[in-house]
């Protein structure tokens, strides 16, 4: 038996049909020697690692601000912010422009997050998505919001609203400072 597309559309599928699969897009991202996933959702844009301006009396993992069409952005380091050593900037480097805190009152936060590279966009369904185990993650469990299932390994899906979260960046900085 076969559905047609107004039958799909509204929902009265027959149960013998294939099931819709939800899933989401996710940025793959080099960090180290590890390999991360972000929502697509989140990303705005991925560029090639320009002129930063370091800023002075703040945390490593804050590389400095860049101007991104007359904006200022600020740009993390990923991999110092996950607690390694700073990256080292390489011809596959990127600054992948992220729009995180949606929840906050004061509305995104846009920021640059440098990475080692970028690699591809996977289309992961959402049953392939496994909460995050107690023990064997390489970064703290607050900045992951699942392991997937995806060609044939885990990959570890961030959850950048958590790791560029306004208010433990401005303590993470203020603690830097001198005082």
């Amino acid at each position: 038996m076969q559905a047609t597309l107004p039958a799909l559309l509204d929902g009265n599928k027959p149960s013998s049909e294939l099931d819709v699969v939800a899933s989401r897009q996710y940025l793959c991202l080099a960090v180290g020697r590890e390999t991360y996933a972000i929502g697509i959702d989140m990303v705005r844009e991925i560029l090639e690692v320009g002129r930063m301006t370091p800023l002075p009396l703040t945390p490593g993992f804050v590389r400095g601000v860049m101007n991104l069409r007359g904006a200022v952005v600020p740009v993390i380091d990923l991999k110092a912010r996950f607690g390694a050593e700073p990256a080292v900037i390489g011809r596959r480097s990127s600054v992948v422009i992220v729009e995180a805190d949606h929840q906050d009152r004061d509305g995104p936060l846009v920021v640059g997050v440098l990475v080692d590279g970028v690699s591809e966009v996977l289309e992961i369904a959402l049953h392939d998505i496994e909460p995050v185990p107690a023990l064997g993650t390489r970064i703290s469990r607050e900045f992951l919001q699942g392991m997937a299932k995806a060609k044939g390994t885990l990959l570890s899906i961030l959850d950048a609203d958590r790791i560029l979260a306004r208010e433990a960046m401005a303590s993470l900085i203020a603690s830097h400072a001198p005082h």
